[in-house]
């Protein structure tokens, strides 16, 4: 849950990455161009899916190990999308508009391109600085693993955070080291 610390209000967020020698001393920035919520910062709300992130993207063909990393998110300019009815409602909205903005103009609609639009001419002017989200409950890659007892009945969030802005990241340090 939040925490308010001064007049800031933190969330703890948990960072997966392949292995390394050398401990990193921030996040890495995801810029993959299909990234879910654009390019940013990103980290799970739960160390279970941090974990499940390391098994499933972070080991195969690299070094065959992941670490996760723990930091304090400043989460109080960011799209909560997941616990509030408002936060949610306005991203819908956003990309919606974005969808209809594309179709409108004959424009293919894709993940890469409303992530941009919105990244560039959306989220800044509204100092929108992260996005709180409720990620698909499973991995393509892992679809023999158990996320509910109860088939169909996803009762675990997998919340996933991503911060454009490094200054909203503190207090990063390495939580579990060369899993495997």
């Amino acid at each position: 849950m939040p925490e308010l610390i001064g007049n800031r209000t933190y969330i703890k967020g948990y960072h997966t990455q392949e292995y390394r020698a050398t401990e990193l001393e921030q996040p890495i920035k995801c810029s993959d161009k299909n990234a879910w919520l654009g390019i940013g910062y990103y980290f799970w709300l739960e160390e279970e899916f941090a974990r499940y992130w390391g098994q499933d993207f972070k080991i195969y063909g690299k070094s065959e190990s992941y670490d996760i990393y723990r930091a304090d998110l400043n989460i109080g300019n960011c799209i909560n999308a997941v616990f509030d009815e408002d936060g949610y409602l306005f991203f819908r909205e956003k990309i919606e508009e974005t969808i209809q903005y594309f179709q409108n103009k004959g424009i293919p609609v894709s993940l890469e391109k409303v992530n941009r639009f919105l990244a560039d001419n959306i989220w800044p002017k509204l100092g929108v600085e992260g996005i709180i989200y409720d990620d698909k409950p499973t991995n393509p890659r892992k679809s023999d693993r158990v996320y509910s007892e109860i088939p169909d009945l996803y009762y675990k969030k997998r919340i996933q955070i991503v911060i454009f802005k490094l200054k909203n990241v503190s207090n990063f340090e390495l939580h579990l080291e060369d899993q495997n």
